[in-house]
């Protein structure tokens, strides 16, 4: 992808890789209550984590593991395609992933079909250890198949941290444990970053934490 604008800083645009950016008040409180009771009125289900290759002892046959796997993931989500309940959402999150694209990391992206909502409760200490957006190699799950490459990921944080949840830190890790990074929540924050980094959820010690992800797709890395 080659940027469309011009910027005063070209060795910045030219060199940086930012672990992560922000983008803040996409979203009035109202809305982003509204989206609270909107997911909230779905439901949830139990988050799933994609697991290794695993041929069939009999057959041969590629298998891919998703299941529950509550030593790494403790949350409830829901994936919620683009209707006419979320559209608003869509194109609010479309203008603002276009303005950081552009401006930080210049990725060829197609765009994405659902987003997820999460919750991370406190009574199970709701979390998600390190990981990457990315799926290496052939563990890639059916339905992700012919949707192209995760490369840039989002996360809005929908309530307040320190006042509707305690702990449910997020947090980037720039090559080494130690030198994990808080990315500063904030309720209405957007929080962009390559899904090649890897980051996690700390364990949610007070309340409930709720947010969106999404993980917007384009052509393998290049």
């Amino acid at each position: 992808m080659s940027y469309n604008t011009i910027m005063n800083d070209p060795w910045e645009r030219h060199t940086c890789i930012y672990p992560w950016v922000y983008w803040d008040n996409a979203f009035t409180e109202e809305e982003l209550q509204k989206m609270c009771d909107y997911f909230s009125e779905q439901g949830v289900e139990r988050s799933i984590h994609v697991g290794v290759v695993k041929p069939d002892a009999n057959t041969g046959e590629i298998k891919i593991e998703q299941t529950p796997n509550e030593k790494v993931r403790k949350s409830n989500v829901r994936f919620h395609n683009r209707n006419e309940n979320t559209a608003w959402i869509y194109e609010r999150l479309n203008w603002v992933i276009q303005q950081l694209n552009e401006q930080f990391y210049g990725f060829d992206l197609y765009g994405y079909d659902r987003i997820q909502y999460t919750e991370y409760e406190s009574v199970e200490g709701g979390k998600y250890d390190f990981h990457m957006d990315i799926v290496m190699g052939r563990n890639i799950p059916v339905d992700m198949q012919t949707q192209g490459i995760r490369k840039l990921s989002l996360t809005i944080a929908l309530n307040e941290p320190g006042v509707d949840f305690e702990g449910g830190h997020f947090q980037i890790n720039q090559g080494q444990e130690i030198d994990t990074e808080n990315a500063e929540l904030k309720k209405g924050r957007i929080i962009a970053f390559p899904s090649f980094m890897i980051h996690r959820v700390t364990p949610v010690t007070k309340g409930k934490r709720k947010s969106l992800v999404v993980w917007v797709m384009g052509s393998k890395f290049k």
